[in-house]
């Protein structure tokens, strides 16, 4: 997971107030995000996502997420039908995707202004 420039300006100052750091933001978001999205994905399907190259932003973090196993296998067989991929890299650009969206919400709910006149995305 990372954040864009805008995020992770904000998100700087989120964790200051917080006393902790953006990494652990980005985590809890993440995890927090993990149940709804599977749910999600199990209902609809995981979408596909073209994430553009180098696309990533600020403050790239590590996240581990714990699939069910037979919600996993159903996944592999759709997007990893040849075990070759990895699910892992399959699943991640619809994961990032939700996640900036779910870390803007986590923002707002912070109370750290989401939005300033001129910012990139």
């Amino acid at each position: 997971m990372s954040l864009t420039t805008r995020q992770a300006r904000l998100a700087e100052e989120w964790a200051t107030a917080a006393r902790c750091t953006v990494q652990f933001l980005i985590r809890r978001v993440a995890q927090s995000l993990r149940d709804q999205v599977f749910d999600d994905w199990e209902r609809d399907g995981m979408p596909e996502v073209e994430e553009c190259r180098g696309a990533r932003g600020k403050h790239p973090t590590s996240v581990t997420l714990t699939l069910r196993p037979q919600f996993a296998a159903d996944l592999a067989k759709i997007h990893d039908p040849l075990g070759i991929l990895g699910l892992a890299r399959a699943m991640g650009p619809a994961y990032r995707a939700r996640f900036q969206e779910a870390f803007d919400v986590a923002l707002a709910k912070a109370k750290i202004q989401t939005t300033n006149e001129g910012d990139e995305q």
